[in-house]
């Protein structure tokens, strides 16, 4: 009469692992029969988010306001909290100011720009009455009706006048690229006071959720103390960092699949799959290190212990319990007779034999 299949698991040197199921009968004989076996490597680590920041303040100051808390989600480029920027407030006032007077001057009819059209004017018209009256005189002299003094005295009039009026062009376009370059400067300014501002608001670099606040309002930062921190922040996807003895480097390759158990939920298993291996073997531990994707609650706690098994090798054997071996041949039990057989066997699992030759499944093998 057959019994209730155990399942047996068996732990080798340096943690390696692998179990399969075998039946037991009330005439103590046991059943050979071909298992599916799971070879499994242990690694113990911790699990931590796949995208994982410390914010650090940028830039020195008070805590003005924070707007989350522990464990809300954000999203790229949310602002998390401001700093107090007063003294930066005050130079924008300042640039803004001034940046509205500018245009207000730069614009076309303004009172400062008329001024210089006016005198730009004034001076056309004196240019356009000296010209007139120059070469009035110019027919007079040359007609013998006026003094030469008096013919060059008018000259010298229109020349000055011409200058004048080259001259209040001049200021003119002077004018208006002054007032131009001074817009330009004060706007770079206001921009370079602006981005200055924006690192006084504090925002997620990723896409996550806030691990850890380390900042109420009202508390200084110091940029560039050694404390700095403001939120750790944590993606929503997990990935699960083993260490492996070293010995075990050839069992492993991406894509395996392994079972975890987290040490804050001691009652559940987890499946992930090995994603990297990271083949630099530390010589103090002899451990190498393995990275696991794995989907783990989104409430686990960042850092939380875990002990994985990664299945390297899943394979059939016909497998013979250790105790039923005697120096290389078996009992084998039929009901009836039992009956010496020489067998030959391979790797031992545990308490159990590989039969390589000299058995088949659903053989009877005596207990002792």
């Amino acid at each position: 009469m057959r019994k209730l299949i155990l399942l047996v698991l068996f732990v080798l040197a340096g943690g390696l692992f692998l179990y399969f199921a075998v039946k037991a009968n009330k005439e103590n004989t046991v059943a050979v029969e071909e298992k599916e076996v799971k070879t499994l490597v242990y690694g113990s680590g911790y699990a931590r988010n796949k995208d994982y920041v410390i914010l650090k303040a940028e830039v020195s100051g008070y805590v003005k306001e924070v707007f989350v808390k522990e464990g809300d989600y954000v999203k790229k480029g949310q602002v998390l909290a401001l700093l107090d920027s007063g003294p930066l407030e005050e130079g924008i006032r300042e640039v803004s100011e001034r940046l509205k007077l500018v245009k207000e001057r730069a614009k076309d009819g303004s009172n400062y720009i008329k001024s210089f059209e006016s005198a730009v004017e004034s001076a056309r018209i004196n240019m356009e009455k000296s010209k007139n009256i120059f070469e009035r005189r110019e027919r007079l002299f040359y007609q013998g009706l006026i003094p030469k003094e008096s013919y060059e005295q008018s000259k010298a009039q229109y020349e000055m006048a011409i200058k004048e009026y080259e001259r209040a062009k001049s200021n003119y376009e002077d004018a208006i690229e002054a007032i131009r370059a001074e817009e330009r400067i004060l706007m770079a300014e206001k921009q370079r006071l602006l981005r200055e501002k924006e690192r006084y608001s504090v925002k997620s670099p990723i896409e996550g959720y806030i691990l850890r606040k380390f900042v109420n309002p009202g508390d200084y930062v110091n940029a560039m103390g050694q404390d700095n921190r403001l939120f750790s922040i944590g993606s929503k996807e997990w990935e699960v960092w083993l260490d492996v003895d070293e010995e075990y480097a050839g069992f492993l390759k991406v894509g395996q699949k392994v079972l975890l158990r987290v040490d804050a939920y001691p009652d559940k298993t987890f499946e992930g799959e090995l994603s990297q291996i990271i083949r630099d073997v530390d010589r103090s531990r002899k451990l190498l290190t393995v990275k696991v994707k794995a989907n783990l609650p989104l409430d686990t706690p960042s850092g939380a212990t875990v002990d994985g098994q990664i299945e390297v090798e899943r394979s059939k054997k016909l497998l013979l319990p250790a105790q039923a071996y005697r120096d290389g041949y078996v009992i084998v039990y039929d009901g009836v007779r039992r009956v010496k057989a020489q067998v030959k066997v391979g790797k031992r699992y545990g308490e159990y034999l590989e039969v390589i030759e000299g058995l088949k499944p659903g053989d009877r093998v005596l207990l002792p």
